[in-house]
């Protein structure tokens, strides 16, 4: 008895130092008052709403009055402001500097989709465990290639005995779910998908030598970026062979978007839904592709937050001398945008579940930012502003299995952000942000700033 004692006190104890770190002490509650709340259930906002958060979980959502406020509570007065749920990038490369960048811009869990594999498993364990200041991580570790590889940290394969040792060398190192990469054909994809099952590894894709409904058949949860949908559109196997090199597929790709009609996106958009994958479709990457030549984005808002050493945003002059793109690709890119916003219009339409996600941090993507800029172009899509909201909310938590993430209702997770406007009128009010919370810690972004200028 003395002993079982004992070991529950240190238990107890150790939950405490744990709970301290996260910024939660014991029975801290505090009473959100007189917010529109947005709740990423991706119904109508409800007014005048009062949230009790205790301890980094939300308590009880009502009306102001209509429930009594804990005499201990800390009180904030929310009146002409909106909360929405802590947003979630659904398509992220999570690098250690930027952590606290996607905190200010209200980005609280982020699904990270490779890294160098220690590296990028020892940083998710670091901001999970509350050793730094960062959003909840789910990561991908290494994605998974053919050979050879595109990007040497990759695993690569070329037999499907080697698809399924990947793919359990990745469960033991303990990532979240897998990613494969281009240059995965189908007769690799099979056995992979087969093993994943097996260890319950959702699999993400980035396609090339395999098409979108191939591939979304065969069971990946999500198709990162629209990849292999002109491939699934047409049915022409050069792109699977542009494939071999990855600049010369994602070239060849991002322009055969103009070689779409609307009525094969949208017979192509209702084949895929109705198997069921998601679509991250990531336009922000598209967008800023066909703008790569404009030196102003490296100047726009949000740009402040990156660090003059981040390379891997602000190595535009590299890429453009890598790819050998000049004003003829460009253009072609900018054309396509049309057909890629009637794609995701149509694939909302059908029923299809579209989560959003930023990519960054890559060329001229911002972590945190982007992922406002993202919402803001899934609107002019066609998505309105709440379909937006959830899609980076909601539909994420979704991907993620993250039942307590993306909604504020009792019982979740206090991961929130509060607006000093009103996103469903106009979605570029996401970006005015008051206030974070995050694990039922506030957040002041000015104030996280200041720490790293």
């Amino acid at each position: 008895m003395r002993l079982t004692l004992t070991l529950s006190l240190v238990a107890l104890a150790g939950c405490s130092k744990m709970r301290d770190r996260l910024g939660v002490s014991a029975d801290r509650v505090i009473a959100l008052e007189g917010a529109t709340l947005i709740d990423g259930a991706g119904g109508a906002p409800k007014q005048d709403v009062l949230i009790i958060v205790r301890n980094g979980h939300i308590e009880s959502i009502a009306r102001v009055n209509e429930i009594p406020i804990p005499k201990s509570a800390q009180r904030i007065s929310l009146v002409g402001k909106t909360v929405i749920p802590g947003l979630i990038d659904a398509h992220a490369h999570v690098e250690r500097w930027a952590v606290g960048r996607y905190v200010a811009w209200g980005v609280t869990t982020v699904r990270d989709l490779h890294g160098e594999a220690d590296t990028v498993l020892a940083l998710k364990n670091d901001v999970n465990l509350g050793s730094i200041l960062g959003p909840r991580m789910f990561s991908a570790g290494a994605m998974i290639d053919g050979i050879p590889t595109t990007y040497p940290n990759a695993t690569g394969i070329s037999t499907p005995d080697q698809a399924r040792r990947a793919v359990d060398l990745h469960a033991v190192a303990g990532v979240d779910y897998l990613k494969i990469y281009t240059k995965v054909t189908p007769n690799l994809l099979r056995p992979l998908i087969d093993e994943a099952e097996k260890l319950r590894l959702p699999v993400a894709a980035h396609l090339g030598k395999t098409d979108a409904l191939t591939a979304a058949r065969a069971g990946v949860v999500s198709i990162e970026h629209m990849a292999g949908v002109v491939q699934a559109a047409t049915g022409d196997p050069s792109y699977a062979t542009a494939h071999n090199t990855f600049l010369t597929g994602w070239t060849a790709e991002e322009k055969g978007w103009t070689r779409l009609d609307s009525s094969t996106i949208a017979r192509t958009a209702r084949a895929l839904a109705q198997t069921k994958v998601a679509i991250v479709p990531t336009l922000i990457v598209h967008d800023m592709l066909s703008r790569l030549d404009n030196p102003i984005l490296l100047m726009r808002p949000g740009m402040e937050d990156v660090p003059e050493n981040a390379q891997s945003v602000r190595s535009v002059p590299s890429l453009l001398r890598r790819t050998g793109w000049g004003p003829g690709d460009f253009a072609a890119f900018r054309r396509s945008r049309r057909q890629q916003d009637q794609f995701v219009r149509e694939y909302k339409r059908a029923g299809g579940a579209i989560a959003a996600g930023s990519d960054a941090a890559n060329q001229l993507l911002i972590p945190g930012y982007s992922l406002h800029e993202e919402m803001a172009l899934l609107v002019a899509a066609g998505l309105t502003p709440l379909e937006a909201i959830t899609a980076a909310t909601r539909r994420g938590a979704q991907l993620l299995h993250a039942d307590s993430l993306g909604l504020l209702a009792p019982g979740k997770v206090a991961d929130l952000v509060v607006l000093n406007g009103d996103p469903a009128r106009n979605i570029a009010a996401t970006r005015n942000i008051a206030m974070v919370m995050i694990r039922g810690r506030i957040i002041r972004p000015d104030s996280l700033r200041a720490t790293w200028k």
